[in-house]
């Protein structure tokens, strides 16, 4: 194999049982921010209170059905060190109980999801916050934490100060951390989580200093192969980058040659998008035994989508199964069990039942055929606050990184009111309507639309005036009649009121569809622009 040969060449030894672990079938990667959950952090130190934990972080493993194959922990920040270590800052007041008292919580959480057969990782945030700062004596957020205030010339300050890998003092100390944690636990693999945070270089500089970041990669390849031969075990290496190549060269990322060496076995790709450009990743990795997992970030998802329904995660992981990725990806969908967060005080979540059956049907496309399903067009930017990403409302160019922007969005977007030009968006859909058309019950296009003179109007009233001017097509047929409907704001961050379109099945194609979108005239008590804020179309089986 050229892939293998190459890295032979580049003095990479890949045993035939490495690769043999790379195929193994992942329907599911969970990836587990293990303190964002704070019940490790108690002064309820001991084997019951362990048990209840326990049983805590497992509930999502046990629920059944269940497509989760791997479970990707991740432990802070990696600023700071919840495992007993030796280079860097150890927590300074909850885990070293733990381990006074015997217990290496990052060994049980291990040892616990390898018992219900699953592959297991380590993510690691390459560059993350000082967040933990929740955990060790708070400190001013815009100040670097002990260990970077020592090397103040290492650091790109944003709204916190980040590790700037330019200096080889920076790329020397990740290294030691991914290799001490590689040697002191049995993980199948580690990942390094460019998501959190892609600021690696200094802004308009990060595909200049691409080949550091590459070199960088190739040495955390070598230092986990030479742990794997000690161990006679695979070792395998992930990676989470942006969600297009295009992304990956902004923010530094020479993914393409990290492939055409094979410096690693996973990548993970996207955050918090549904526009994973899945199909060029599968281009550049032909012939090469590296495997692709899209990832949907369900906290800081895209604009107007945070903790989105199950039917809007059908239509987005429905989408990514037509690009033949190798599983699904998610995180900060971690919720446990009613039962398991009562036995520890805590108030169980009503999403609950949302991951449940997310973790038992976006696994695999037989699992999502027939049932109800929405997809849309993606909005730029929101998901943080506006230091970070900039918002749809506020929107400006980001400098400093591509991954988590969205910046590629069309939405939102303002109708021009001559009736001639149509504001054209690309609608994904998966499913092939017309075969199912036996099943299909209904289909609708939802358009939220915004106006600068919404509080002067009643909500009916400039909603029917704005339709009544409005056309859509779609692949250049055009629709009916638009009605109108208030829904419940909770479920649609913000967007209440929509324009409602009957879609006939015939229309669809199965993939990209054209949706065009024109104002014949601006109505006359409409002075200011009209914009389109969301577009859907709701898919319902009988």
């Amino acid at each position: 194999m050229d892939s293998l040969d190459r890295a032979t060449r580049n003095g990479l030894r890949i045993s035939g049982q490495h690769i043999e672990a790379i195929n193994r079938p992942r329907r599911i990667i969970f990836q587990d921010d293990v303190l964002a959950n704070d019940v490790f952090r108690t002064e309820k130190i001991g084997t019951e209170r362990l048990g209840k934990i326990i049983d805590f972080y497992m509930s999502r493993l046990d629920e059944k059905p269940n497509q989760i194959d791997s479970i990707w922990f991740e432990w802070g920040e990696g600023n700071t060190a919840v495992w007993p270590s030796e280079v860097l800052p150890r927590t300074e007041n909850v885990f070293p109980k733990w381990w006074q008292a015997g217990i290496d919580p990052v060994a049980v959480l291990l040892t616990e999801a390898r018992k219900r057969g699953r592959e297991v990782f380590f993510s690691y945030r390459i560059n993350g916050s000082d967040n933990d700062d929740l955990f060790d004596p708070p400190h001013p957020l815009d100040q670097p934490i002990p260990l970077k205030a020592a090397h103040p010339n290492w650091l790109i300050r944003k709204w916190h100060p980040y590790w700037d890998f330019s200096f080889q003092g920076v790329r020397d100390l990740k290294l030691k951390i991914v290799r001490e944690v590689a040697q002191m636990y049995d993980f199948d693999g580690i990942q390094i989580d460019f998501a959190r945070i892609p600021v690696l270089f200094p802004a308009g500089e990060q595909w200049e200093r691409r080949d550091v970041l590459t070199d960088f990669m190739r040495q955390v390849r070598t230092a986990l192969l030479e742990v794997e031969k000690k161990r006679e075990r695979p070792l395998l290496l992930a990676a989470r980058v942006p969600e297009d190549l295009i992304g990956c060269h902004f923010d530094g990322m020479d993914v393409e040659t990290w492939v055409r060496d094979f410096l690693v076995d996973i990548l993970v790709i996207g955050t918090r998008t549904a526009n994973v450009d899945i199909a060029a990743f599968r281009r550049i990795t032909t012939g090469i035994p590296i495997k692709l997992y899209p990832s949907w970030d369900d906290h800081h998802s895209s604009d107007g989508y945070r903790q989105p329904d199950l039917e809007i995660w059908r239509g987005v992981c429905a989408n990514w199964w037509r690009q033949n990725p190798d599983g699904m990806h998610t995180f900060n969908l971690m919720l446990p069990s009613p039962q398991s967060a009562q036995n520890l005080d805590l108030r169980p979540s009503p999403r609950w039942e949302t991951q449940r059956q997310v973790f038992g049907e976006i696994g695999s496309p037989e699992t999502l055929s027939g049932v109800d399903k929405v997809f849309f067009v993606e909005r730029r930017g929101g998901g943080h606050g506006e230091s970070v990403v900039p918002s749809p409302e506020n929107w400006w160019t980001p400098r400093h990184m591509y991954f988590q922007t969205n910046m590629l969005a069309p939405l939102p977007t303002a109708l021009a009111d001559d009736g001639r030009a149509d504001s054209l968006f690309t609608l994904n859909v998966a499913d092939d309507v017309n075969v199912a058309a036996e099943t299909i019950h209904q289909i609708t296009l939802h358009l939220a639309i915004s106006d600068s003179t919404a509080e002067a109007l009643s909500v009916s009233n400039r909603l029917r005036e704005i339709g009544t001017q409005i056309e859509v097509r779609i692949n250049n047929l055009r629709l009916g009649d638009a009605r109108t409907e208030t829904v419940d704001a909770l479920k649609v961050d913000s967007f209440k009121d929509w324009l409602i379109f009957t879609v006939p099945r015939r229309y669809l194609a199965v993939g990209a569809n054209l949706v065009g979108v024109r104002l014949n005239q601006r109505p006359p008590s409409v002075v200011g622009p009209i914009q389109i804020e969301k577009l859907e179309l709701h898919v319902r089986y009988r």
